[in-house]
């Protein structure tokens, strides 16, 4: 058997130095670690990036195929509901009808009629040219 030995007690500059570079080590190792860990991360992303775009565009696509679609099938029942109404106004302004109306309230055609002419409501045009000169300007118009 090997006799035990006896181990110098470190010195104090010693403990020192061994607890920084503990420390410097332990440091470093998380560094690496975090720029690691970094690093398999922007390549994932890197990676998922086109894949999501492709996603994204795609589910785009698709809402505006939908959006086309309703907006035929709302263009349709308003076409529809355009026919139905202007065939209701065309029933309602019928002539047969309009006179059956007519003879319900004893109504008949005037056996004179009467021509009104209206008054000239049209404004006259402001004049042109400078307000300088005043009628000068009409005669250089002449």
């Amino acid at each position: 058997m090997i006799a035990p030995q006896a181990i110098p007690a470190p010195s104090p500059r010693e403990t020192v130095r061994a607890r920084t570079a503990t420390k410097r080590r332990t440091q470093r190792a998380r560094q690496r670690n975090t720029i690691a860990f970094g690093r398999v991360l922007l390549i994932v992303g890197l990676a998922a990036l086109p894949v999501l775009l492709y996603v994204m565009l795609t589910a785009k696509l698709t809402s505006t195929s939908y959006a086309l679609a309703q907006a035929t099938q709302d263009k349709a029942r308003l076409l529809e509901e355009t026919q139905r109404l202007d065939d209701r106004i065309a029933r309602l302004e019928s002539p047969e009808r309009l006179a059956q109306i007519a003879a319900k309230l004893h109504m008949h055609d005037p056996h004179v009629y009467a021509v009104v002419e209206l008054p000239d409501t049209r404004v006259p045009e402001p004049p042109r040219g400078i307000a300088f000169f005043g009628s000068a300007g009409d005669w250089l118009k002449h």
